[in-house]
This record gives structure tokens, sequence and C-alpha cells, in this order.
């Protein structure tokens, strides 16, 4: 048996047989193609809106030409910036590198990507944990629940701690059937 367990003398996992590439040779074709294309391309310049415009809108018709689905970091290899460069400069940590104008577009770009990704979620073409693994690491969503505690204006409001106290103990519903058991 060759190395890697598959019995096809190749290199391959043995869990997960050809390292768990499921695409044809002519798409890994067209995705090297697609990688080309961005090697090849020169960064543009972030504090010249149209520079970036046209950066972006060049990404998302390679993605369209070469059948590459648009993604993330796709888009920030396009700029010639780093997921990490592009969170700093939208928040506002690198203001020297980045144009605002620069930052809008950005936003708008990753806007359309999230609307792409919740739009394949929703029609059942993009797997569960994918979609949430992508809407909480590029669209900021969490699984968290937040609990605000507003200061009351109401009645409350100018009660003694007693008083609020009492008129808890009056609020709390009591079953009159019920006894607590000696067990």
């Amino acid at each position: 048996m060759a190395r890697g367990g598959s019995g096809k003398g190749g290199h391959n996992s043995p869990v997960i047989g050809d390292n768990g590439i499921t695409a044809t040779p002519e798409e890994l074709r067209e995705f090297t193609r697609h990688a080309l294309e961005l090697f090849k391309a020169a960064p543009p310049d972030l504090h010249s809106a149209e520079e970036v415009e046209q950066a972006i809108y060049s990404y998302f018709e390679s993605c369209d030409r070469h059948g590459v689905r648009p993604a993330n970091l796709g888009l920030y290899a396009a700029l010639g910036m780093t997921k990490q460069e592009v969170s700093d400069a939208i928040a506002g940590k690198t203001p020297k590198k980045v144009s605002p104008d620069v930052i809008d577009l950005i936003k708008k770009a990753k806007l359309i990507l999230s609307t792409y990704r919740e739009s394949l979620a929703m029609s059942g073409k993009l797997s569960p944990p994918v979609a949430i693994f992508w809407a909480k690491n590029y669209d900021q969503m969490t699984d968290e629940t937040k609990i605000e505690v507003v200061a009351r204006t109401g009645p409350a409001a100018g009660m003694t701690p007693e008083e609020i106290a009492r008129q808890i103990e009056q609020d709390i519903p009591i079953d009159a059937d019920w006894k607590e058991s000696d067990n």
C-alpha cells in the first residue's frame, strides 16, 4: 500500500482521500487562472477611490470569468491587503493608509459578499456550518444574547429600595394549592 493509505500510489490522506479536494481538474485550472490574475494585478493606490473601485470590479469580473465564487480573502488580495489590514482600516486604526472614500468602497464590497453568502445559504446552496462560520468571521454576527438594563423613569423611579421590595413580593404570584413536601 502506498504512503497515505489510499492504495492508489498517491500521497493522499488515509482519512479524506485526495486531501479533501472534490474539484475537477478543469475547476482547479480555473482556480489557478483566477489566482494568477490576482497575483499579476498591481495593487491599487489605497488613496484613490477610482483605482480601488476598478480593482474591486476586476476581482468580481475575474471570479465570474473563471467560475470562482467571490470571497472576502480574494477581495482583500485584489486590494493588496490582509484581513487584519482591512479590519484596521475600517476601525480607523490606519487613517493615513486608506482614504475614507476607499473605506466606503471596501464596506460596500464586503456588504455585497455578505449578501451573496446570505443568498446562497437561504437558497440551500451553502451548508449551514459554512454559512455560520462565514457569518461569524466576516459578517460580525454572534450567538450571544445581549440584555440591556435601562433606568426606569416610571412609578418605581421614586420608590425606596424597601418599597420596591414590598412591591416585588406583592407582584409574585403564589400558587395556593402548592405545599412543600417533607421529603
